[in-house]
């Protein structure tokens, strides 16, 4: 199980903020020079940061290279040291996520997916991304953002604000359900490409490399034709003229190529060698409406036309118009009868039809429950399934007036439930970037037609960052993507 997005944290940040205490105040920032509106103390924002960062690794993970994560976090901290706000507890990070995006939260919480280090092409690049998201931090943009927009006032959707014991077995499909982020706005961009450019320079990175960055992630939209933009896109908003903006601000610094440290393209490659690339099919896939997952060997059919959300602790489906959701994760304790009674017997739910049963060979308790919420009441249907070891909770519900609709669709998909034996569907493998030399001249395109990629020849000249009849040098190292 994990995740497709990144909005669920904006549940996390939601509730951080909810349970500090604000005041109100006129702050400068030091980063910035601006007064802004303040109701955020630093301990707050650090706290903030802090339970969200919980909430991040848990629904995203972290990709397990301990070498790449701690290369991350000591060219973070590099620059970190530079800025306006040394002393906050940077935290650097690479989520297990195949997603172009990279982003910030308060208190110096700052996250790199495997996806957009697999279209980076050098340390530069990497600096220039981490600088940029440090000067959201150091430039304060989300506590002003949540200062005036009053965030912890705001509501959570159809699926807002259930009794607190729910948390555990809804609070991941809320999130889900609501899907809000708090975004940046253009403005902050502009601010935070400056700081990054600033940042970059303080630390000897070739800050012309942020432009080359700029032009990868617009380059990762077109290839999309805008149907899957980077993650990075909907929570960056960009400013018009961006990269003209970035050459003259660099120009203005009035500093020579001679006084950055030679950008080290191969290095940077080296430590990409057998990455996981694009999604990995091991921690689950879907076809059509069926979720495959090959570690924990189950298949589960969602209603037909739902979208599918798979999490690291919760897949998640929800119907087109996002009133309805269907969960599966595991629950936290070790018998069925436990399970079940902690939701159907909590205080705010009254359940009715609980029994016992069996769903394709498998021993469940299932029944229908009605719960409580500050904005109406929701009903569902919740299976608790033991499996491998392991006891998995599924529940469905939409608000109370919307689910004779979905009743019928929740309870087939929650009897379709069942081990995963399909020999096929167990043995799939994630593809992985290959670094290779090239030993004589040649285009990509060539290359592509000698060391065949799982991927065309647009994308791989994507990640590449060069034309498909660019020529590669004798020497020059390449990626490749293939699946084994």
């Amino acid at each position: 199980m994990r995740t497709k997005s990144l909005k669920a944290i904006g549940l996390a940040l939601l509730l951080a903020a909810a349970s500090v205490a604000l005041y109100t105040g006129c702050m400068t920032v030091g980063a910035t020079g601006e007064q802004h509106l303040n109701l955020v103390s630093e301990q707050q924002e650090i706290q903030m940061g802090r339970e969200a960062d919980g909430q991040i690794v848990a629904t995203m993970g972290l990709y397990p290279d301990e070498a790449l994560q701690g290369y991350v976090k000591a060219l973070g901290e590099r620059i970190a040291a530079t800025t306006e706000r040394p002393t906050l507890p940077w935290t650097f990070r690479v989520v297990d996520d195949e997603v172009v995006n990279a982003f910030a939260l308060p208190g110096g919480f700052i996250y790199v997916t495997r996806g957009i280090l697999s279209t980076l092409n050098n340390e530069a690049q990497l600096a220039g991304v981490l600088g940029h998201e440090i000067g959201h931090v150091t430039a304060m943009h989300s506590v002003i953002r949540i200062s005036e927009t009053q965030l912890a006032q705001l509501g959570l959707g159809v699926a807002g604000a259930v009794a607190p014991g729910l948390q555990d077995y809804m609070g991941l499909a809320a999130a889900g359900l609501q899907l809000m982020f708090l975004k940046f706005s253009r403005d902050d961009e502009m601010q935070a490409d400056e700081l990054g450019v600033r940042y970059m320079a303080g630390v000897h990175e070739n800050p012309q490399e942020l432009i080359s960055v700029m032009q990868t992630l617009e380059q990762v939209s077109k290839l999309s034709g805008g149907k899957a933009i980077p993650e990075w896109s909907s929570t960056h908003p960009t400013p018009a003229n961006r990269e003209q903006r970035l050459a003259e601000q660099i120009k203005s610094l009035g500093v020579g190529e001679q006084s950055y440290e030679p950008v080290d393209r191969d290095g940077y490659l080296q430590r990409l060698a057998g990455m996981v690339y694009g999604p990995d099919p091991r921690k689950g896939y879907s076809q059509d409406s069926t979720f495959y997952h090959p570690e924990m060997r189950f298949l589960f059919v969602f209603p037909n036309g739902w979208k599918i959300i798979n999490q690291k602790t919760a897949v998640i489906g929800l119907s087109p118009k996002q009133d309805a959701a269907v969960q599966i994760s595991l629950s936290r304790e070790k018998s069925l009868d436990a399970a079940a009674r902690g939701l159907f017997d909590q205080e705010g739910v009254s359940s009715s039809e609980v029994h016992r049963a069996k769903v394709n060979g498998l021993s469940t308790w299932t029944g229908a429950f009605t719960a409580r919420t500050a904005e109406g009441d929701l009903d569902g249907q919740a299976t608790f399934i033991e499996y491998g070891g392991r006891i998995y909770q599924l529940i469905g519900y939409s608000a109370q007036a919307d689910w004779p609709r979905y009743s019928a669709d929740v309870l087939r998909a929650l009897s379709s439930f069942a081990e995963l034996t399909d020999p096929q569907a167990l043995s799939v493998k994630p593809m992985r970037l290959r670094i290779e030399r090239v030993m004589q001249s040649m285009t990509l395109r060539e290359f592509q037609q000698r060391n065949p990629s799982a991927i065309s020849i647009e994308e791989l000249a994507l990640i590449n960052q060069v034309e498909p009849d660019a020529v590669l040098q004798p020497g020059q190292l390449v990626k490749r993507v293939t699946a084994k």
